[in-house]
């Protein structure tokens, strides 16, 4: 079932969070799970090795290991993403994750 689906205007559902689902490749399969008032919800799902590289947030962003082991760096520090453990950066700083192990993020774009 979709967040959609689940979403009965006063509250939406969003199931999978920990599921893989990572692609072949060097870069993680990302999946917008829901979308909402001040928040979207996006599963990343890496193999271990693949990178995303450098980018930028068009927003603040929180990011939340949900299994795994996912190193999330910025300029100026290198954080640990494991099972409860989560980050949050402010719009327009550069970052990068390289999974360790095979992992599942969930991205949260607030806005």
């Amino acid at each position: 079932m979709s967040a959609e689906e689940a979403s009965d205007g006063k509250m939406t559902v969003i199931e999978g969070l920990a599921d893989l689902n990572a692609q072949d490749g060097d870069t993680p399969r990302l999946e917008k799970l829901a979308t909402g008032a001040g928040a979207t919800v996006i599963r990343m799902g890496f193999a271990a090795g693949q990178v995303m590289k450098d980018h930028r947030a068009p927003a603040p962003i929180l990011v939340q290991a949900t299994s795994g082991d996912v190193s999330f760096s910025t300029a100026d520090r290198t954080v640990s993403l494991v099972p409860g453990t989560a980050v949050h950066v402010d719009t327009g700083i550069v970052h990068k994750l390289v999974a360790n192990t095979d992992s599942v993020v969930m991205l949260t774009i607030l806005r």
